[in-house]
Order: structure tokens, then sequence, then C-alpha cells
């Protein structure tokens, strides 16, 4: 959260920047950027403690201004004899997963922008750009008519889709390092509120909160909505099962689990470590009952690994780790706040910074056609959801230790093939069946999160800036539209 005292003074008018919380004494509050106004600095003002629904103009946090979209040229692409286009997005940061849905692509500027963007889907042509209030806008979730998204920096805004007009926003506080989910009518979003995380349940066309439970700390990538179900990981490791409808806990368990979770057939899939290994990480793959939140398969944990990608101490030699700490200093972090709870993630995912987290989403399992797939740190797996049999593994090419974090992002499934994109610049074409790689599409720039799938196209963002569209050819290629497949992050 961020206050703002405007001092007058004789001689002029001085901007004096008072925090909340520990504020300057602990270093751990971020500053408002260079190029805010003084306009712009009263909006950031919060009027009351909690979070709260803004509509548009009131001059509190979450209002948004209408940016030019003359520097938004779609350019050609020919890549790996595909056709496509792409934009290079104003500064150039580290993009997540765009949204594709009706014929429109959704995208935030990147960790530290304050921009977010509309642009058709077939010709890259832009629609609408805005500017919010505050920075770090995440993968972006659409669905009903609206797109939802918030910032790391302290704001979940629903807009329209087709005009980009605020429907409303709710302050909710710093950092925000996950992204919300959308299912009946609804939007579910975690924060940090004052006595501690909360996941919380609000109207998706107004915003008037339903209901908010206690959780132990931000989330892994965003909530998984199955169902009548809501689920969540905490950085910490805890998986949770809320009532969707009331935000009844169902479960919680302590379970060191590394990922969001997947559902299937009323099991609970999620990365896992083990915590017997603390000095040299090993993960694997564990099925819970979903009743019971129990784990429920024979011989433990499935396909245990060396997982350097989440050692601490590894990955703070990183290239990786490296830019993260640059981007954090870039926006106002010379150390993150209490709030984002950074030593607790760190012991478990390897990940201490904002944007290191922001970006994080592990080894998420996904299930297709009975088929469970996940990219494993340097590994792409296809095993059995029955009984974790493997079926196929690919090694990734790179050095996993000095690139830092997983060397691919979860795949998207569509048709009879994964799309994988790559910290080494690449998305490669995988054959479900045997793990054959089919073919591979050169980017060029490292890619972080995974790529959305709609009507042939694939669509990606990688860590310099770059919205890419190519026409794969293949119709099949559809029905992955956004981060998890969906605007409940578990498929379709």
């Amino acid at each position: 959260m961020k206050k703002v005292a405007l001092i007058a003074g004789i001689s002029g008018i001085l901007a004096a920047f008072l925090f909340s919380g520990s504020g300057l004494a602990q270093q751990q509050q971020k500053q408002l950027p260079n190029d805010m106004n003084v306009n712009s600095m009263q909006q950031a003002i919060p009027q009351q403690a909690g979070p709260q629904a803004v509509s548009h103009g009131r001059g509190r946090p979450g209002r948004i201004t209408r940016l030019p979209l003359s520097n938004l040229k779609a350019l050609k692409v020919e890549i790996a004899g595909k056709t496509g286009w792409k934009v290079n997005i104003p500064g150039r940061r580290a993009l997540a997963t765009p949204a594709v849905v009706d014929g429109m692509v959704y995208i935030g500027g990147g960790f530290g922008s304050y921009e977010f963007y509309a642009f058709d889907a077939k010709s890259g042509k832009a629609r609408w750009a805005i500017k919010v209030s505050d920075d770090g806008p995440t993968a972006a979730v659409a669905a009903e008519g609206v797109v939802a998204f918030n910032t790391e920096s302290c704001t979940l805004f629903v807009v329209d889709g087709k005009t980009g007009k605020q429907l409303w926003s709710r302050w909710l506080g710093d950092p925000l390092m996950s992204q919300p989910a959308i299912a009946s009518g609804k939007v579910f979003m975690a924060y940090p509120g004052g006595g501690g995380h909360r996941l919380i349940a609000m109207k998706l066309k107004t915003g008037k909160k339903i209901w908010e439970a206690k959780i132990k700390g931000d989330i892994i990538s965003s909530p998984v909505v199955s169902e009548s179900s809501v689920y969540v990981t905490t950085f910490d490791g805890t998986v949770y099962r809320f009532n969707a409808a009331s935000g009844k806990l169902i479960w919680k368990e302590n379970f060191q689990a590394t990922s969001a979770p997947w559902l299937f057939k009323q099991q609970v899939f999620v990365a896992k470590r083990d915590p017997n290994q603390k000095a040299s990480p090993v993960e694997g793959v564990a099925r819970m009952a979903g009743g019971t939140g129990k784990q429920n398969q024979a011989g433990g944990t499935w396909r245990n690994k060396p997982a350097p990608y989440l050692s601490a101490k590894v990955q703070s030699k990183s290239r990786y780790v490296a830019a993260q700490k640059a981007d954090d200093s870039s926006v106002g972090f010379s150390s993150g706040p209490a709030s984002a709870k950074l030593p607790a993630a760190q012991a478990n995912v390897g990940q201490g910074t904002v944007r290191g987290l922001w970006e994080f989403q592990g080894s998420r399992p996904c299930v297709s056609e009975g088929v469970l797939y996940l990219t494993q740190g340097n590994q792409v797996v296809a095993m059995s959801p029955e009984n974790g049999k493997e079926i196929w593994k690919i090694d990734l090419a790179g050095d996993m230790r000095k690139i830092g974090g997983h060397l691919g992002a979860p795949p998207s499934p569509a048709g009879d093939k994964l799309y994988l994109a790559t910290a080494t610049g690449k998305i490669l074409l995988i054959s479900k069946a045997d793990g054959r790689i089919m073919s591979t599409i050169e980017v060029k720039a490292p890619i972080r999160f995974q790529p959305a799938l709609s009507k042939g196209r694939l669509y990606v963002g990688t860590t310099d800036g770059q919205l890419i569209a190519i026409d794969l050819g293949d119709s099949t290629a559809d029905g992955w539209s956004m981060w998890g497949g969906g605007p409940g992050h578990n498929g379709a």
C-alpha cells in the first residue's frame, strides 16, 4: 500500500512520501514511480483500511486513463515457415500469458508496468489501451464479456472486454503475486489483509464481496475452481479446498506443495517437495483425495527427482534471480515487504523475490484426455493419473542452474500435441502420444509463462516484452485460451 502526503511550503510545493506499516524504518514499502503526477498520486491514497470496491472516477485507487494506440504497431513475422504478428509492448518488460477470448487478445504490460492492452486476435491491431494507477498487471482472465486482472501493487480491476471501460476495482494490498479466477459470476482473489492473508470472492459484475476466508499466505499462480469448490496452494505449501458459494473451509493440508492444484476425477494433483530433503530438494507428484485432502496413492509421491529449481542456494546464483532482483529494485523493492512472506516462500519453492513469485508456476500438472503432463525442471513428463506410471519423458536443453527456474513453463495441451514455451526462447510442439518433438519454433527470447491457444493460433509473451501470435495452420490448436486453460484455471 502507498500513502502520499503533499506538504505546501513557502517557496513551493514539496512532495513527501509517507509509507504505511513499517514504512521507511524497515525500507520495505514500495515508492511511487517518478512519472506519476500529483493527481495520480492522490488517486493512490486509500480512503479506508481493507478491501474496497471502487467505481471509476471517484479519485480513489483503481482509476484508469486511456492511452493512445499510435505506438502499438503489429509487425508481420514469419517463424519456422509459419506466419503471424508481434507487438513490442512499450517498456519491454516480462509478460505473462495472454488471454484470447471473443476475437481479442488481452495482456498486461508486464512486471513493473502500469499498462494493459487489447488487440485483435487475427491481425494484432490495437483495440484499446489503458494506464492503471499502480504497477505489475498479472495474466488476464476473461469471461462473461469482462476482463479481470490485478496489479502486483495493489488493486484488482474488472473492465469491459470490448471497450476497456472500467466496471469496478478493489484495492487489496501490496504485493499481490497471484492472478484472479472467474467462475459462476464470481471472481476469486488472494490478498494480504491486516490480520493475515485472505481468499476473497466477489460478484464479477459489481465487485460486491460475497465471502472471504483466512489463508496462510499468498498463493501459487491462482485460485483453481472446479465444480462447486475453489482450491489454492499457498507459497508455504499448504493446500486448501473451500466451498465456492459460501467460502466454508472443507479441508486444508500442510503438504509442502509446490504448484497450484489440478482437479481430475475428484482427485487433486500437485507437485510436492520431499520434506525430508531440505539441503538438496527433491520433488515429485502427489495425488490427494478431493473429499478429504489426504494423500491418496500407493507408494508415496510419484516420480521423485532432484529439484535444484527449488533450492534457494542454487537459484541465488542464477541469471534469472539476478534479473528478478533488478526488476524488484526498479519498482521500489530493495527488500520485500513483510506481507509478502518471502522467506517462507523461498524455503519451499526456492524463489524469494516479488517478481520471482509473481512469475512462479512450478511443476504444475495438468490432465488431458486421461494423461497427466507436467514440466518438472528440465524434463517434460507424461504419466498415468491412476498409478503414476511414466509413459514418456523428454529432456529440455539448457543449463538449469545457470539459467535459473524451470527450463519450461507448464505445457498447454490441445489436440494431439503439447505446446511448451521454454526459458531458452523456443516453443516446442510435442506429441502427446510418445513425447516426440514434432517441430520447434524459435522465438529467440526467454519465455516464462505458458502460451495460449485459440482457433489455430498460438499466443505467447516473452520476458523482453514481445507479444507474439503464430498461425499454426492447425485447427486443433484451440481451447487453451489463457493461463491454466480457462477462467477457472483447470482446463478449458
